[in-house]
């Protein structure tokens, strides 16, 4: 960004919203708030919704990512990480719950 802004002028690519002292991201060279970059481009969890941050221990399963703790069996919420799953109608189950153990 080898341009100089008016304070008033320098806006969020999505939101439209003036920068003042806050932080920004810059994406493809477009500047973003924090939180529309956040929900633009992050992975979000499928299990919670929030963002699958640096760092984070996550799984991907059915098409989706879900942090760790958050890859569970669709009835008894046990949690899946690291063991064997089943899948029926795009959700993850154990496997008592998958043979019909309800």
């Amino acid at each position: 960004m080898d341009r100089q802004w008016h304070p008033e002028c320098f806006v969020c690519s999505h939101c439209r919203r003036p920068f003042g002292n806050n932080s920004f991201y810059l994406e493809d060279g477009m500047p973003y708030c924090e939180k529309d970059w956040n929900e633009l481009f992050t992975t979000k969890c499928a299990g919670c919704s929030y963002s699958i941050e640096a760092g984070d221990h996550w799984v991907e399963a059915l098409g989706n990512n879900y942090h760790s703790q958050c890859f569970k069996c669709a009835v008894c919420q046990v949690c899946l990480e690291g063991q064997s799953f089943y899948a029926k109608g795009g959700r993850p189950f154990c496997k008592r719950h998958a043979t019909g153990g309800y």
